[in-house]
């Protein structure tokens, strides 16, 4: 009795183990649907809720749930369930599957989630939709198998499986696609035998590449859903009869070729052939053909380019387009011929954009009449007198004062520049010129220190020394005492508004650019100075007539006035220069001159680069020009930007990145030269 005991204990124990190690093998086989939907773990971290719950739906659906419990969710009770639960929690410890990261997180996501959720309806109808949708999908898909569905059908199956089949598996909405696009190919391919069938039967003429070109492109939109084999195979055939076709037509249409065309008849030709043949421009016979025309195009240009010389040196504006496309149209670049008549071209172009400019700049001077009239009867003439400003930073304002043209000077007599001005000129000519001033000459003053406070701190270092009385002492140079006095009221005048003009500087949100400029002007006068006297000997009557304006012009009294306009004066009027400009050189030229006041950096030159244009609406006059720049500094090397503002076509300020807001005039030389149009490409 007691070993019929011990056997059925043995027998049920086993049974039980037995039992439970191949609901443990269901199990894994239930959880691997994870791995077959999300094989990289790394996708399971950041996963959103409604995916999650889609995934549930799934794994609780007829389709996975009945092969792994042998019935749907929905007929289990609830103390099935929970006597399942406890087996398949029995399954996981045991079977150590915690350790794997996919069966881990199905585990604590999916079936710890939602295996016990027989009470929530909403699961319920999740799992029951799921198994609507994937029976609907499975019949769609079986009536699809046969011919009888058109290809708009299946592309629309297609578009429609992402959003009403969306509950389904990724996996799933993949498969069918895959079907779909397989009925898709078969039926492509048959249209594309369809097609390979008419085009064989195209006759061997000119007529039958229209055919073909529109055969390809209905093809175009086939292929990309056939088979790769139907796919090589039409292309393979295609290519055989137009090539064909294109040989048969192109040895008609060209032959031999008649060598008395001239030519504007081989343009002819060309523009025609092109016409023919441009969409299958690919194919070696086509470029064989154009290649042909071009070369006799080539061989007549050679023979007939003296008498092409002459009509381009000839050319006028109405001409020169038509010339310059009758020539230069379809021959390549890199060819001989191309290049020798683009520089005869580019030559003559800038010839008649030269004469242009000074059409319009005539123009413009004819509609200054009255004030040439004006000039010529209000002044004396120059005579033999030669006043000499041309690279001078100041130059425009030298020549207004020289010739007693007031009304041209923007600068302010009681301005801190138009000072620096003349007291430059006064110590430049006192120093260089002595033998020319007058027996009453005086001595040029200047303030120095006499006494000054000196602070230091508790270890006696110096922190700080300021001048506490000043005296006045003769400078050893001497200048005209008119002159002089004339300086010393300005001075007077410029005391007197000290507090005001400290005022104005320190209020100013320009003001640390403000005061740079003036250190950068007070450098330009220097540069300036040194060079008058070099352009201008101290003897000259033209130098007199300079100096006697001057002091007209700090008197505000009326000048010595010369007949004639000024070259300034001209430019302004005539504006910017007609035809492309190298701003490229301008920017370089300007930046340049005006890094010749800079105090700490240093531009590197020709460092000119991005340029940027900004013409006025009727593209006619440059309004503004941009570009960076590089220089060397304290921080070593850098690169800044520049702006320059045109007024009237011409440069007219200068802007630097680090004092945006602060203006700079460019050198008068450089502006005269620009518009004279000395800067043309």
């Amino acid at each position: 009795m007691l070993v019929k005991r011990v056997l059925c204990i043995f027998i049920f124990t086993f049974s039980t183990f037995l039992l439970t190690a191949q609901n443990c093998k269901d199990l894994v086989e239930w959880m691997d649907l994870i791995k077959q939907e999300y094989p990289e773990t790394t996708s399971l971290r950041y996963m959103n809720r409604g995916k999650m719950q889609k995934l549930a739906a799934n794994y609780f659906s007829k389709n996975y749930f009945e092969s792994y419990r042998g019935k749907p969710y929905a007929q289990l009770s609830q103390k099935t369930l929970a006597k399942d639960f406890r087996k398949i929690q029995l399954c996981f410890v045991k079977g150590n599957y915690r350790n794997d990261p996919h069966y881990n997180w199905v585990f604590q996501n999916i079936i710890y989630n939602n295996y016990l959720a027989y009470s929530n309806p909403n699961f319920i109808n999740q799992i029951a939709t799921v198994d609507t949708k994937r029976s609907k999908l499975k019949k769609e898909l079986v009536n699809i198998s046969g011919n009888t569905t058109s290809r708009d059908e299946l592309l629309q199956l297609k578009q429609r499986l992402s959003v009403e089949y969306a509950v389904l598996l990724d996996s799933e909405l993949r498969q069918a696609i895959t079907e779909i696009d397989a009925i898709i190919a078969k039926k492509s391919d048959a249209q594309l035998d369809e097609l390979l069938t008419y085009i064989e039967k195209l006759n061997r003429d000119k007529e039958s590449l229209v055919k073909i070109s529109k055969l390809n492109q209905k093809a175009t939109q086939l292929l990309p859903e056939a088979s790769q084999a139907k796919q090589t195979e039409f292309q393979s055939r295609l290519d055989a009869k137009t090539v064909a076709l294109l040989q048969n037509a192109i040895d008609i249409d060209l032959g031999p070729l008649n060598q008395n065309l001239d030519i504007a008849q081989i343009n002819q030709k060309l523009k025609a052939f092109k016409q023919d043949y441009g969409s299958f421009s690919r194919h070696s016979q086509v470029k064989k053909g154009e290649q042909k025309l071009i070369a006799q195009k080539e061989k007549l240009v050679n023979t007939q380019i003296k008498t092409i010389e002459a009509q381009i040196v000839q050319a006028d504006n109405t001409s020169f387009p038509r010339l310059e496309n009758k020539y230069m149209s379809y021959l390549p670049q890199q060819s001989s011929q191309y290049q020798k008549l683009n520089a005869l071209f580019a030559s003559r172009k800038k010839q008649l954009v030269e004469q242009q400019r000074l059409a319009q700049q005539q123009k413009k001077l004819e509609g200054s009449n009255e004030r040439i009239a004006f000039l010529e009867a209000n002044g004396k003439d120059e005579g033999s007198m030669q006043f000499k400003t041309v690279g001078l930073n100041n130059a425009a304002f030298f020549d207004y004062i020289y010739r007693g043209h007031f009304e041209n000077i923007e600068l302010d007599v009681f301005s801190s520049h138009f000072l620096m001005i003349l007291s430059g000129y006064l110590n430049t000519f006192g120093s260089l010129c002595p033998d020319e001033l007058p027996e009453n000459k005086v001595e040029i003053m200047t303030d120095v220190c006499s006494r000054e406070s000196v602070t230091t701190d508790g270890y006696g270092v110096e922190v700080s020394r300021y001048c506490t009385a000043w005296k006045t002492i003769g400078t050893g140079i001497f200048a005209d005492p008119k002159l002089y006095a004339a300086k010393m009221r300005l001075v007077a005048q410029q005391n007197q508004d000290a507090f005001r003009i400290a005022v104005d500087m320190y209020t100013n949100p320009d003001a640390m650019g403000n005061s740079i400029d003036q250190v950068h002007k007070a450098k330009a006068l220097l540069s300036d100075w040194s060079n008058f006297f070099r352009f201008n000997a101290c003897d000259s009557k033209s130098v007199k007539q300079f100096e006697t304006n001057l002091l007209a012009f700090a008197n505000q009294q009326k000048p010595e006035r010369l007949k004639g306009m000024s070259v300034y004066e001209k430019i302004k009027i005539l504006g910017g220069p007609a035809g492309d400009q190298n701003h490229a050189k301008l920017l370089n030229d300007i930046v340049s001159n005006q890094s010749k006041t800079w105090a700490l950096n240093k531009y590197t030159g020709n460092s000119i680069s991005n340029v940027r244009e900004l013409k006025s609406a009727d593209q006619t006059q440059m309004v503004t020009l941009k570009a960076d720049y590089n220089f060397s500094g304290l921080l070593g090397k850098q690169t800044g930007g520049v702006t320059v503002k045109f007024k009237d076509g011409l440069p007219d300020c200068i802007y630097f990145s680090d004092y945006p807001n602060n203006c700079k005039k460019p050198n008068s030389a450089l502006v005269a030269k620009y518009g004279l149009g000395e800067y043309a490409k």
